[in-house]
């Protein structure tokens, strides 16, 4: 999944997706890749990147659930690049809303740090806004957007079904206020292209209705947090005072009841049939090359060695 450079790594990469997506379709696959008794240590690649250095380090060992998480992470993180792969990225969305879908519905709690995660989403939303002109002349960028909004949504409206503590929810309240910058350009992104007459109209509006949560956390701690620092005299609040301001201040807040968060159109062949067509004649084309090629090399070695038995 590291390698996008080609068309036919492209075709690899999103097969690679597909079979995934079937995977955390299937209830007993999902089972079995939930079961905390079921840990496993899976050495994941590592793509180098100028901003960080690959230490060599034992994987942990965990579910393969948080593997893959750990896997769809790495991705998302590793190709916010100006040749987008937007379709590869709907396909990454796609498998881990299939998997936090499972986890709400029967109430898996994986032991993990989901940081690394809501970071990554952070990251690909802020690519989005800031590179919009270029990626609209090729992928309708406020469908994705919508797609990772709603994944920040699940998690504000059920995490307490699946997430392991109630410290993990406070961290996600603490990541949506310290990236408040970057839903705020997303939101206005949405409104400016909301009230054009241009072809992204009714998907930019889905959008901006679908911030409405985050917005409101946003604007009910913000001048809470703003409050407190006053009265402390501080600048410069830790991640622990901020984290005590969002726990003292929850009763207060309200939020829109939102449903159908976790639906998703299941697998079907027709959507990717082209894609897949095009493999099988790869695959096929790439057999017949080698069949001919061997038997070219049957016939050479058969007349090299009828010229020996003459000579």
């Amino acid at each position: 999944m590291a390698d996008t450079r080609t068309e036919t790594s492209i075709n690899k990469c999103s097969l690679c997706f597909i079979t995934l997506t079937c995977i955390v379709e299937e209830q007993f696959a999902n089972s079995i890749m939930h079961d905390q008794n079921l840990t496993f240590k899976v050495q994941l690649y590592r793509l180098p990147m100028r901003h960080r250095k690959i230490v060599p380090e034992e994987p942990p060992s965990q579910p393969l659930a948080s593997t893959l998480i750990d896997l769809l992470v790495e991705f998302i993180m590793c190709h916010l690049l100006k040749k987008f792969p937007g379709e590869l990225y709907e396909l990454c969305v796609g498998v881990l809303l299939r998997l936090l879908s499972y986890q709400k519905r029967c109430r898996v709690r994986l032991s993990r740090d989901w940081r690394p995660l809501w970071a990554a989403l952070i990251a690909l939303l802020k690519f989005l806004v800031t590179n919009e002109s270029t990626l609209l002349r090729r992928h309708n960028i406020f469908t994705m957007a919508q797609q990772v909004v709603n994944i920040f949504n699940l998690f504000i409206t059920f995490g307490d079904t699946f997430l392991p503590t109630p410290a993990s929810y406070d961290q996600l309240y603490y990541e949506l206020i310290r990236m408040h910058q970057v839903f705020d350009n997303l939101f206005y992104m949405a409104l400016r292209y909301s009230t054009g007459d241009g072809e992204f109209k009714a998907e930019a509006l889905r959008l901006a209705n679908c911030l409405v949560n985050v917005r409101a956390i946003i604007q009910h701690f913000s001048p809470k947090i703003e409050v407190w620092l006053a009265s402390q005299n501080l600048s410069t609040p830790t991640e622990d005072q901020i984290l005590e301001v969002v726990r003292k201040n929850y009763d207060s807040l309200i939020l829109k009841l939102q449903e159908g968060l976790e639906a998703y159109e299941r697998y079907t062949e027709r959507t990717h049939r082209p894609l897949l067509s095009k493999l099988v004649r790869a695959a096929s084309g790439a057999a017949r090359l080698r069949s001919d090629a061997a038997a070219l090399r049957d016939h050479s070695a058969a007349l090299l060695n009828h010229y020996t038995t003459i000579a």
